[in-house]
């Protein structure tokens, strides 16, 4: 008997931001999504009525916990990348080659599809659900490709795979790139701090300001918990030593930023997983 699993607690569901909206048709949270793109809390309200679906599809397959929140994670994650593409149309909905009766069937489907997938092992998942609400977890993916090549590697390497600053250091020299620790550890605070300010304004107040206080963004100090939580380790042994030649590019030529590019390019596939 496969054991339930408790839903999300998504406290995000009481915002006075998101309760409004909970009322609102799916057709007019996806054109709202797809139009302001500076606002969060459209795919907020998504994820608060479809996330207790997506999970009861999810606890029935049979997967550890700890697999059905890596699951449901990357589901949301698809959705989010995947919510521009989607259209309403007399049949239901189209986003690209898929079509669904409903936006409610188009979620079923890719969380089926993701079931179907290989699923890393167990001692390869350190993502927690509580430490990264899913769209929280989308929009501060989205926010790291407006930092500078070598501010989005500072803090790839540091927070997902924790490296050691004198550790990259070295790394970068290996790949003929010069930094000393200073500049690094700039790159560091500064990539943190930016990371925050380019969320959009509500996602910062849905999930970084407590007691759902309208105070100011720059009150507020997240941790680095909260802003890179714990991710999925799928490149196993290669993250224990330098990286191999498959993981990066063996020309590194040209200017600095596409140099960094193309180490930033390697560490992004692996986290795409």
């Amino acid at each position: 008997m496969v054991k339930a699993l408790s839903f999300p607690m998504m406290a995000e569901r009481q915002h006075p931001l998101i309760q409004p909206l909970l009322t609102w048709s799916d057709e007019e949270l996806v054109q709202h999504f797809q139009k302001e793109r500076d606002r969060g809390c459209y795919f907020v309200a998504l994820y608060c009525r479809y996330a207790p679906l997506v999970c009861s599809v999810l606890q029935h397959h049979g997967r550890s916990p700890v697999q059905v929140d890596y699951l449901f994670a990357k589901v949301w994650h698809g959705i989010f990348f995947s919510l521009d593409l989607v259209k309403f149309t007399p049949e239901g909905v189209k986003a690209a080659e898929e079509e669904a009766r409903s936006l409610r069937n188009w979620i079923v489907n890719r969380t089926a599809t993701l079931i179907q997938e290989d699923l890393p092992g167990i001692e390869h998942i350190t993502y927690i659900l509580q430490d990264a609400p899913p769209p929280l977890w989308c929009y501060l993916e989205a926010s790291l490709a407006y930092l500078s090549p070598l501010s989005r590697l500072v803090l790839v390497t540091t927070q997902t795979f924790h490296w050691s600053l004198e550790r990259l250091r070295a790394y970068l020299e290996v790949q003929g790139e010069t930094y000393s620790l200073e500049e690094l550890n700039q790159h560091l605070e500064e990539g943190l701090a930016r990371i925050v300010e380019y969320l959009p304004p509500d996602i910062r107040q849905i999930y970084l300001m407590s007691d759902f206080a309208l105070e100011e963004v720059s009150a507020v100090q997240p941790t680095l918990e909260e802003l890179f939580p714990n991710s999925v380790e799928e490149v196993g042994s290669h993250v224990d030593g330098a990286p191999t030649a498959s993981m990066i590019s063996s020309d590194v030529t040209g200017t600095t930023d596409t140099s960094i590019d193309n180490l930033l390019a390697e560490w992004e596939r692996i986290l795409s997983g």
